[in-house]
C-alpha cells in the first residue's frame, strides 16, 4: 500500500541525524556514514552527502531513493 511506504520512509528520514526536521529537508551541507550514522561537515571515505531534497516530495515518489541507502 502506498501510505505504508510513505510512513516508513518518513520515520527513517526523521530519525536520520542529517535530516533538518524543522525544514523537512535532507541537509546537503552534511555527510553521513550509512553504517554508523556518524555525521561530518566534510567529505570522508564511506560518507554520503545529504541530498538536499524536500522530504515530502522525495518520500512520496516510489522511484526515488535515499542516497545513503536507508530506503
Amino acid at each position: 500500500m502506498v501510505a505504508e511506504y510513505i510512513t516508513r520512509r518518513t520515520k527513517i528520514c526523521r530519525a536520520c541525524p542529517i535530516c533538518d526536521t524543522d525544514k523537512e529537508v535532507c541537509n546537503a551541507k552534511l555527510y553521513i556514514n550509512p553504517d554508523t550514522n556518524d555525521v561530518s561537515t566534510i567529505a570522508k571515505p564511506g560518507y554520503i552527502k545529504g541530498c538536499g531534497c524536500y522530504l515530502k516530495y522525495k518520500i512520496e515518489n516510489i522511484n526515488k531513493h535515499c542516497p545513503a541507502g536507508k530506503w
